[in-house]
């Protein structure tokens, strides 16, 4: 079996958002889950990229100890950020799995 037969072969594995349709599935807590983890992925993404600007703008600073201290908060505003978005997501999974449980 070559690589494109199994990537053929895994089929709905692709799908890293596992998103349903509401026809699928009529459980609120799974719903609220799935909106709110896309909103936490798009905003880790956004941090990430934050992330990565700002230490673009530390690293060519190149003497300017404005243009440092700008990047250098960036960088820790950014993982702050990251481990706050990290945070929500677990606290998220917390909470739909005691709510889907208490049904």
């Amino acid at each position: 079996m070559n690589l494109i037969e199994r990537a053929v072969a895994a089929g709905d594995n692709w799908n890293i958002f596992k998103i349903t349709t509401p026809s699928d599935s009529t459980d609120v807590p799974a719903l609220v889950d799935q909106v709110i983890s896309i909103i936490l992925m798009i905003a880790g993404a956004l941090a990430v990229i934050y992330l990565i600007y700002s230490g673009i703008l530390y690293i060519t600073a190149a003497g300017n100890p404005d243009a440092a201290k700008k990047g250098q908060q960036g960088i820790i505003n950014a993982v702050i950020g990251i481990v706050i978005i990290i945070l929500a997501y677990v606290i998220l999974k917390a909470v739909v799995s005691t709510v889907s449980g208490i049904k």
